[in-house]
């Protein structure tokens, strides 16, 4: 049996794909998105999808119960 946190983490992981496959079909139908950009934006996408998920998994990794780390972007230091 699953427990509650490894099923909150599996339906998070679902929404956030679908969010993500929602932007690609944008990314993808837009005329006005050079083919260059295209590939720029689904790369930075694929990078930030797999950090999102690695850090959801991680919090079910946690054996004291404490919360979760809130999930955002890592910094780029290069702006």
């Amino acid at each position: 049996m699953m427990s509650w946190r490894t099923i909150t983490v599996l339906g998070s992981i679902a929404t956030i794909e679908l969010m993500f496959r929602k932007f690609r079909e944008v990314i993808d139908t837009d005329d006005s998105i050079s083919p260059e950009l295209r590939l720029s934006l689904h790369a930075t996408m694929d990078e930030r999808l797999l950090f999102g998920k690695e850090r959801l998994f991680n919090s079910i990794e946690r054996q004291d119960g404490a919360a979760a780390m809130p999930i955002s972007p890592p910094r780029n230091n290069s702006q």
